[in-house]
């Protein structure tokens, strides 16, 4: 919803977010044309972590691989002899609904959690089996075993990865995004996938969506990926649209907007 976009619509009164990310929204200038923009947050958090989770399994046994010489008449069993998550470390970019929601699940399979989050003071109370909060995100990539992402994108955070963040992960490890492609500096990541700083990455979002063709993280042997996947389950779709729908029925019956992200 650019600018553009918007002001095609003169009577323009509502923009809904079907999902809680409104980086695809110029909220800046709804809010300059007076009008609200509301999303649904929460709801599509079990969806998004799941995915988190079976990437997670897929890098480290190398699942993917495995299926694709299957297909091709390959029987590669010596060649894949992967790891298991139990006694690894996990490192949690962003501590909030998604991201604890991974927590948990790594907490459950036997991993060690760790987790950076800008609201960890009010929030780490919450969680007693989180080991350690790390004061910024360059403590969870220097000490985790898998960095999994699960920040917002915005102003701060944009770009806010790159090569100075992979160049502390071990070597060996793994780097995991279902949050948004542009908080990521994609060169940086390529460059550490290359050099063998990273032994893989898995990857539903891209700082260009659709990706082009033959888009290098795409192609790389050492990534497996979806194309922005992560809500896209039968489930989350119905929830959020009947959240969707529920937030509209209010603000237009009672004036209620509780998922505003701005104010008009």
């Amino acid at each position: 919803m650019t600018a553009e976009l918007i002001d095609c619509a003169p009577k323009l009164k509502v923009i809904m977010r079907a999902g809680a990310g409104v980086d695809n929204v110029d909220v800046s200038h709804a809010t300059a044309r007076k009008i609200l923009v509301l999303n649904c947050p929460g709801v599509n958090n079990n969806a998004v972590a799941e995915l988190a989770i079976g990437f997670l399994f897929s890098l480290m046994r190398e699942i993917p691989r495995a299926t694709a010489g299957m297909k091709a008449n390959l029987w590669e069993k010596k060649d894949l002899v992967g790891g298991e998550v139990s006694g690894r470390t996990i490192g949690v970019l962003g501590y909030g609904a998604i991201g604890s929601l991974v927590g948990k699940a790594g907490n459950v399979l036997g991993m060690n959690v760790i987790a950076y989050d800008p609201m960890a003071d009010k929030i780490k109370s919450q969680y007693p089996y989180v080991k350690s909060w790390a004061n910024s995100p360059d403590g969870i990539f220097s000490e985790a075993d898998v960095v999994t992402l699960h920040m917002p994108l915005m102003d701060s955070t944009k770009n806010s990865i790159g090569a100075a963040q992979f160049a502390k992960m071990k070597k060996g490890s793994y780097f995991i995004n279902c949050a948004r492609g542009g908080i990521v500096d994609e060169s940086a990541l390529l460059e550490a996938l290359n050099n063998g700083t990273i032994a893989g990455a898995a990857l539903d979002v891209f700082a260009q969506e659709p990706t082009p063709p033959d888009y290098p993280l795409v192609k790389h042997p050492k990534v497996i990926c979806a194309p922005h996947i992560g809500a896209a389950t039968k489930e989350a779709q119905h929830k959020v649209g009947l959240a969707a729908a529920k937030y509209l029925i209010d603000f237009y019956k009672e004036g209620k907007a509780p998922s505003a992200v701005n104010k008009v």
